[in-house]
């Protein structure tokens, strides 16, 4: 599939889709109209193709369903034209017949001969190559073509005919086409999408893509369904003006009729005020001065019931929508000035009656403070989104002071940048840099600094007319300086970031800016744990003292505790990283501090990997690079945790692909240090595929670049044994020494002993592949611990030793060493390198040892489901030839039957 036609969210849906059709049989999708079930039978189209397979493929609607065999000719009219001649002759004048080919000659068509047409072409058809039978909207199938498939289903029993089909279905209701299907056949509900995908499928799909602001509110009022989503962003971008914080979202036509039949059910009373202060208010236990009859009504229809915490909601957002957009611009300030007369909670009590104002002059300085102070309220709560709003609503109405509504945009942006509201932060500075106020236009272009991400080639410009502004103050020109800083770290420039920092740090301490204090050093502390790591220690944990004295979790905080889990991570204190990082975690998610938390979900997968937790490892690495691709601006990070992620969980293909994208990314942007590490991902992926000289190249690279930042710790990223591992794996004998040297060399200056056991593995397999594998093999596993912090280091350790062991000719030795490798690999749920060590065992197994030429074609005409007659016809040998051969296959591997030796990976 092409990028533009890449399923989004969907990949466990369609991995169990494949899963269920490498069996044979067939599935049926179930869910409402547009949940995506067109979408996932497209792409196991677009894959059974890719493939080679023959796809036969119907849409049925429900205008056609009363045209007898109409799905039959979608099916078979082309087949039968192609491949007519693998029809008896009276077979294929029925099928003529039905297909419309040839006139009926006035006497009504057998019905058995249909169905045994059709169900004797598939099997021809399937002896040629696979088939997909692939039936859209099967509940619109006419009912001719239905009992036809229907009956060949029943009969068909090869895993070489396959069905795949979708079914509209309401919840509640009992999918009715089963019957369609194969067996064994599976049925699959396509489940909703989450908010942050149906936020990336608005940005792919879309050009332009909502706002932020509007996307979210689409997210919510889709429920998550992509459909929906789409049709209401198209309707949001053709209204002129588009729709404020205020207003409500524009629905379709088309949506609205879906939904229509609720609202029709409602007795008048029921579509008056209640519904409209439902609308108006965020779902809640109860809403105020509901009348109990009209109440009941609305849940009888279907309109109102019971969220998963026992709130009162709308069974489809939607519907929240559609009554909002219905009512007067009166009604509804009517109606939010009773909510703001009703409610209790002061953030809600300010929103409504921002939304409740006409305007009045007099009232609208006293509205905007309350606002301004239910942000801070919602900050505190962990809502940066909500604090964001409330800001917005703020600034609005502070038109008459130009410096407070510059400093409230400013807040708005910050608490959007802390949302992940990316475009939202960035409109909100650039109105904030059009106004009065030097101290907010600072902040501003600062915050561009930050969400320019990768991009950097407009920073120094952002940066300069920041400390134009700035002037002499020192707060100010505090934060300056420690961009300034940041920005030089990220493009290698050391010298000139420590210069920045100590210069952002004296100003900190004159305009006593604690948290400027602990920004500087969070960010001095890379650099120290270079050269000083014991020092860089105590400076982090008097930092994350300071830190824990502030009244509310901070950016500066955030930093100072990722540095100090690092210096853990990187002094071999797993166990306290791994605590240390998940209270991190939390703290983050309570805060609501989504950019944090993308930037702490890597940490969070890089000590569980560290630490043997590859399934948290994993976890962590998928979720932190979706976050990273909603809420960065620019595309690499979130590609090059995903890559990661693969790595602990997934497959070296998937994490190549991954951080190939990530480095044309980088290109692009510039950005050096995700470049780096993409490289790393790429060269460790081709370790496992095999492709020594493709491993050396990137992982050069990825140390070449983290060299030239300064970042030459050896456990920062563990890419030297790697990298002198393929080196010596590609013959370049004299540059794995060199680098192996320095390894060590940069290890015994800094004390780190959690790498010594990787670079004993590099060392030894260097000198097992010089000629002693004997030597070598005795020297790693005297350098074995009884225990390492790093427990995947032990498992590398004893694959190499295994391999050593058997250039060695112990293949006992050798033997042994795989199955502990594969104990550990399998402990810590590293997928890809668990894999990689069965295929190791396997190959010093020698099942594919011993097979004769037959016997190969044997095997690949099995896996591919071949008949024993259709071999022998292939072959051309007699039946008794194959069954024998395969009896003689059964008992060598130690299996029963064609299903296990299919199963079996037998390669030669």
């Amino acid at each position: 599939m092409s990028d533009a036609t890449v399923l989004l969210g969907r990949d466990e849906l369609l991995g169990r889709c494949r899963a269920v059709l490498a069996d044979g049989g067939g599935v049926l999708l179930t869910g409402p109209a547009g949940i995506g079930k067109s979408a996932v039978l497209d792409a196991l189209d677009a894959e059974a193709q890719q493939a080679g397979e023959l796809v036969l493929r119907s849409n049925s609607s429900a205008i056609e369903a009363s045209l007898p065999h109409l799905a039959l000719y979608d099916l078979f009219a082309r087949p039968v034209a192609e491949h007519g001649g693998l029809l008896a002759p009276h077979l294929r004048a029925v099928l003529d017949v039905v297909l419309l080919r040839s006139p009926a000659d006035g006497v009504a068509t057998d019905q058995l001969a249909i169905r045994v047409a059709v169900l004797e072409l598939l099997r021809a058809l399937a002896a040629d190559r696979p088939v997909l039978l692939v039936l859209d909207d099967a509940h619109c199938l006419d009912q001719a073509s239905a009992s036809v498939l229907g009956f060949a289903a029943r009969r068909l029993q090869s895993a070489r005919v396959r069905f795949a089909a979708a079914e509209r279905l309401d919840a509640g209701r009992e999918p009715g086409c089963l019957g369609l299907l194969p067996e064994p056949r599976t049925e699959l509900a396509v489940a909703t999408l989450p908010g942050p995908v149906i936020g990336e499928l608005l940005r792919t799909r879309l050009d332009p893509a909502p706002t932020d602001r509007a996307s979210e509110r689409i997210q919510t009022a889709s429920g998550g369904n992509p459909y929906y989503a789409l049709e209401l962003a198209q309707a949001a971008l053709r209204a002129q003006p588009p729709a404020g914080t205020d207003e409500p979202l524009p629905v379709p036509e088309r949506l609205r009729a879906l939904l229509a039949d609720r609202l029709a059910a409602l007795p008048a009373e029921a579509l008056g005020p209640l519904l409209l202060l439902a609308a108006a208010a965020r779902p809640g236990p109860a809403l105020p001065e509901a009348d109990g009859r009209a109440l009941a009504a609305a849940v009888a229809a279907g309109v109102l019931g019971e969220g998963p915490g026992g709130e009162l909601r709308f069974t489809h957002p939607l519907l929240r929508e559609i009554i909002y957009a219905d009512a007067s611009p009166e009604q509804r300030r009517d109606c939010h000035a009773t909510l703001a007369r009703l409610l209790e909670d002061p953030l809600e009590r300010a929103r409504h009656r921002a939304l409740a104002d006409t305007g009045a002059p007099g009232q609208r300085a006293g509205i905007a403070r309350e606002l301004a102070d239910a942000a801070r309220i919602a900050v505190n709560r962990g809502a940066p989104a909500l604090a964001a709003e409330l800001s917005l609503l703020a600034a609005e109405r502070s038109s008459c002071t130009p410096e407070l509504a510059a400093d409230r945009l400013l807040a708005a942006a910050r608490h959007s940048y802390d949302a992940g509201l990316v475009e939202q932060a960035r409109t909100a500075c650039a109105a904030v840099l059009r106004g009065p106020g030097r101290a907010a236009r600072v902040g501003a272009r600062l915050l561009l600094v930050q969400l320019a991400g990768g991009e950097r080639s407009g920073v120094p410009a952002l940066l300069d007319a920041a400390q134009a502004d700035a002037a002499d103050d020192p707060r100010l020109r505090a934060d300056v300086q420690l961009h300034r800083a940041e920005h030089a770290f990220s493009t290698g420039r050391v010298e000139q970031g420590l210069a920045a920092l100590a210069e952002a740090e004296r100003h900190a301490v004159l305009s006593g800016e604690v948290d400027r204090q602990i920004e500087a050093i969070a960010l001095r502390a890379p650099i120290q744990m270079q050269h000083r790591p014991a020092e860089a220690g105590r400076e982090l944990r008097r930092a994350a003292a300071l830190a824990a004295g502030r009244p509310a979790l901070t950016a500066a905080a955030v930093q100072v505790r990722s540095c100090l889990v690092i210096w853990l991570l990187r002094c071999g204190e797993t166990a306290e990283a791994v605590s240390a990082v998940g209270l991190l975690r939390r703290d983050v998610e309570r805060a609501g501090r989504v950019k944090d938390l993308a930037d702490v979900l890597h940490l969070v997968a890089s000590v569980h990997e560290r630490a043997g937790l590859c399934d948290q490892a994993y976890q962590a690495g998928e979720l932190g690079g979706r976050m990273r691709a909603e809420s960065g601006p620019t595309p690499g990070p979130g590609l090059v945790l995903s890559a990661a992620a693969e790595l602990n969980g997934g497959t070296a293909e998937r994490a190549a692909e991954l951080a190939e994208a990530a480095l044309r990314s980088g290109e692009r942007t510039g950005d050096t240090e995700w470049s780096a590490y993409a490289h790393g991902l790429l060269g460790r992926a081709e370790l496992l595929r095999g492709r020594p000289p493709q491993a050396a190249e990137h992982l050069g690279h990825c140390r070449e670049l983290l060299r030239g930042m300064g970042f030459t710790d050896p456990a920062l990223f563990l890419v030297d044994a790697d990298l002198v591992e393929a080196l010596a794996r590609s013959g370049a004998v004299e540059q794995a020494r060199s680098v192996l040297t320095e390894a060590e060399r940069e290890a015994e200056r800094l004390g780190r002993q959690v790498v010594r056991l990787g670079l004993a593995r590099a060392g030894a397999l260097l000198r097992g592949l010089g000629g002693d594998p004997r030597g070598a093999a005795d020297g790693l596993r005297s350098a074995l611990p009884a225990a390492h912090p790093y427990p995947l280091e032990p498992a590398r350790a004893r694959l190499t030793l295994a391999e050593l062991e058997r250039r060695a000719r112990r293949r006992a030795a050798a033997r042994a060493e795989l199955s502990a490798a594969a104990g550990l690999f399998a402990q810590a749920r590293c997928l890809p390198w668990l894999d990689h060590t069965r295929a190791q065992l396997v190959r010093l197994d020698g099942a594919a040892a011993g097979l004769s030429d037959l016997e190969r074609q044997i095997v690949d005409l099995v896996q591919q489901g071949a008949t024993n007659r259709q071999i022998a016809g292939t072959l051309h040998v007699s039946v008794k030839a194959v069954e024998g051969s395969l009896t003689r296959l059964y008992r060598r591997y130690g299996i029963r039957d064609r299903t296990q030796l299919t199963l079996r990976r037998i390669t030669g």
